[in-house]
Formats: structure tokens, C-alpha cells, sequence
């Protein structure tokens, strides 16, 4: 039974309006869920309450807050973005899953991929649209707090390129005692603490410098940084392992 019947079945939506709703659904090719949501026929909690019904599957509600960045980074933001995917936690050795079309064959395909890849099991919730969009702006947080960062050690490592400065220990060490480099180790090390990390791996590899975060023993990758400006996080963590002697 589709949502559209669904609806006629709850008298939700009378029988004319439910024939126009399917013949655009064909002729547009948009999902039955957004033009349901769209033309305000029903409220999304509602909606989704009754897909719930339909599938056979949880309908999941989850606090922000607890849904860590760790546990995001088992599904990577470009494949969570792309086939509505994210998961939610972790209980024993069983990952949540949210999903906004768990009747869609390629985001079925795309999940078992990835648990093959990352070798997790897993367990599927129907979740929001609000809440999924809500969920995927988590994984902007870090990455966007020491993006500004970077940004502004960009413009320094231009400044000190134009003038033809040789970048010199001297140099890097003045640097990551500025502004910058400054704020995105502090913002690195601020989400470790807040994040329960143990500790954390500076890996300079091909063309990046990957920072990952060991949590309850397992390593999970946080973001890439450029790689040139590995020095300067190198002595400025030194610079604070020495003040803190």
C-alpha cells in the first residue's frame, strides 16, 4: 500500500486530490514523500509514523547529542548525503542505522557495501528528513571550525611565499605561535577531549595529513588536513608539551 492510500484509508486525504497526487508523482518523478510534505497534507511526523507502519521498520528518534562524531565516521558524508543513510550508534557490535528510504534498492546496495568495506553489521531505522538533514550537519563541525582556521594559515603561507622568505624553523615556529595554526590545533584538540579520544594520530600520508582519533581502542579518521602544514602542528604541540612541563 502506498502513503497516498494510506492516507485516503485514515481520511487524511480525500480520493480526487489522492488521483492528482499520483498522475504528478508519475509525470515528475519526485517521491511520494516530498509531495505529500510539500503540499502540507500532513505533518512529516505523522507521515513517516505511517511509512513506518507500511515497511515494517522502527521509526527512529534520536537526541542530537548523542550521536557522536565518531560514530559518523562509520558511513563517510558524501554516501550518507547522496542515499540518505547516517547511522546513530553503536549497541555491542551493532551499528544503527537511519535511513530515509529503506525501500530504496540502491541505498540498500550502498549499506551493504560500506558494511562490507568497513566491517560493521547493522541494524536499519526509518528516520526524518528533518532529522537526517539535521544529522549530516554534524559532520560540517570539525571540519568547518578548522577550515576557517586553515583558511587564514593559507593567506599567512602566501604572504611569507610572496616575499620570498625561506621557510626556516625560525619561521614555522613563529608561525604556529600566531593566530591560526593556533586555533586549529586547539580546535583539534578540544573535540579529542570532548569526543573521549585517547589520543591522537598526526599522519602525514601522500598529499595530506590525516588526523584520526583513538576512542575505546579503535582509530576513526576525523579530517584531512594540507599537508605542508605539518610542521607547524608538529612544533606547536611541542611548544605545548614544553610550557606544560
Amino acid at each position: 500500500m502506498t502513503l497516498i492510500q494510506q492516507l485516503v484509508q485514515k481520511e487524511l486525504l480525500d480520493k480526487e486530490k489522492a488521483a492528482i497526487l499520483e498522475s504528478e508523482i508519475k509525470t515528475s518523478g519526485r517521491k511520494e514523500e516530498e509531495l505529500i510534505l510539500s503540499r502540507g497534507i500532513t505533518d512529516e511526523k505523522t507521515l513517516f509514523g505511517l511509512k513506518s507502519e507500511n515497511l515494517k521498520i522502527p521509526l527512529k528518534e534520536v537526541d542530537l547529542e548523542d550521536v557522536s562524531r565518531e560514530i559518523l565516521d562509520f558511513i563517510p558524508e558524501d554516501s550518507a548525503r547522496y542515499y540518505k543513510i547516517i547511522p546513530l550508534a553503536k549497541q555491542e557490535e551493532i551499528l544503527e542505522v537511519g535511513m530515509v528510504y529503506p525501500e530504496d534498492l540502491k541505498s540498500q546496495e550502498a549499506l551493504k557495501f560500506i558494511s562490507r568495506q568497513a566491517k560493521f553489521s547493522y541494524k536499519i531505522f526509518l528516520v526524518t528528513p528533518s532529522l537526517f538533514e539535521n544529522l549530516l550537519k554534524k559532520y560540517r563541525t570539525l571540519k568547518k571550525e578548522v577550515g576557517q582556521a586553515l583558511e587564514e594559515l593559507e593567506t599567512e603561507f602566501g604572504e611569507e611565499k610572496k616575499e620570498g622568505r625561506p621557510q626556516t624553523a625560525a619561521e614555522i615556529e613563529r608561525l604556529v605561535e600566531e593566530a591560526p595554526i593556533t586555533k586549529a590545533v586547539a580546535v583539534i584538540l578540544r573535540y579529542a577531549v570532548e569526543g573521549g579520544a585517547s589520543d591522537i594520530h598526526i599522519e602525514p600520508v601522500r598529499e595530506k595529513l590525516r588526523i584520526r582519533f583513538r576512542v575505546l581502542g579503535s582509530l576513526y579518521s576525523s579530517l584531512t588536513l594540507p599537508l605542508k602544514i605539518h610542521p607547524a602542528v608538529v612544533t606547536r604541540i611541542k611548544i605545548l608539551q614544553f610550557k606544560d612541563r
